[in-house]
């Protein structure tokens, strides 16, 4: 098995859909990848808000775990790919299911890289992204009520700066738009530091929703071994897919 391409495990940021993913699992699938696109589980429509509530990383994990392990258990090898908050459960999943972890166990398999666009690493184990016992600030562009994060229109623009109206209207129209503030509130024991794989961070050097001066602290933090520039938004899987398949076969063929 081990001979066979690695799975891409794409794992998507908050308040996104599986389906923000489309255009780069079809660039991935043309080179021969099977591509998973497991959902969140702190996200969804307003209709599900009340489910929502109290949902966190964990619950995620739970459903990556629902799509990768079987492909684990068959002995195949696997690639995450993360965006932006999609980073925390992404790393929690990796914990134990690494190929040199699964084989000390006498199990066959394992995720043998880590992709992360834009996203978040934990400085100390139990603590925020400070590195303290402070829970996140409600960002200006969300709305809390009753435990749940609305997203209000203003983080069109951060989210998608690099593309025009139009390519802004389609994502915006394609996001979910409530999120469980628990899940920005969930402080791992298991953090990036701690991946003992090949780990890429993608830095979107025009990022307007999450500073690129913070990305360059979260890959010093987080520890990475390659770190790749591009000259993006928060979203290059979106305004540049070419250039994210790119990184993400890197990964898979290191």
């Amino acid at each position: 098995m081990s001979s066979m391409k690695p799975v891409i495990v794409l794992i998507p940021g908050a308040f996104h859909r599986p389906s923000s993913w489309n255009v780069l699992a079809e660039g991935l699938r043309k080179h021969g990848y099977t591509v998973l696109t497991p959902p969140l589980a702190v996200c969804g429509a307003a209709t599900d808000a009340k489910q929502l509530i109290g949902t966190t990383a964990l619950d995620d994990v739970r459903i990556i775990h629902s799509h990768m392990l079987p492909f684990l258990d068959n002995g195949r090898e696997c690639v995450v790919v993360c965006h932006s908050y999609g980073s925390l459960p992404a790393t929690l999943a990796v914990e134990g299911q690494t190929v040199k972890e699964r084989a000390a166990k006498g199990l066959s398999g394992g995720i043998k890289a880590l992709v992360t666009i834009a996203g978040f690493s934990y400085p100390i184990r139990g603590k925020s992204i400070m590195g303290d016992d402070s829970e996140p600030p409600i960002m200006p562009y969300h709305v809390l009520e009753e435990e749940i994060l609305y997203l209000q229109e203003p983080a069109k623009p951060l989210f998608y700066s690099d593309l025009d109206q139009e390519g802004q209207d389609a994502a915006w129209d394609n996001l979910f738009k409530v999120q469980s503030r628990a899940s920005f509130c969930h402080f791992p024991h298991y953090i990036t530091s701690d991946i003992l794989i090949n780990k890429t961070y993608t830095l979107c050097g025009e990022d307007k929703a999450v500073d690129p001066s913070h990305q360059e602290a979260f890959a010093q933090i987080g520890q990475y071994d390659k770190v790749v520039r591009l000259q993006s938004g928060h979203s290059p899987f979106i305004s540049m897919p070419e250039r994210v398949v790119e990184v993400v076969v890197g990964a898979a063929q290191s």
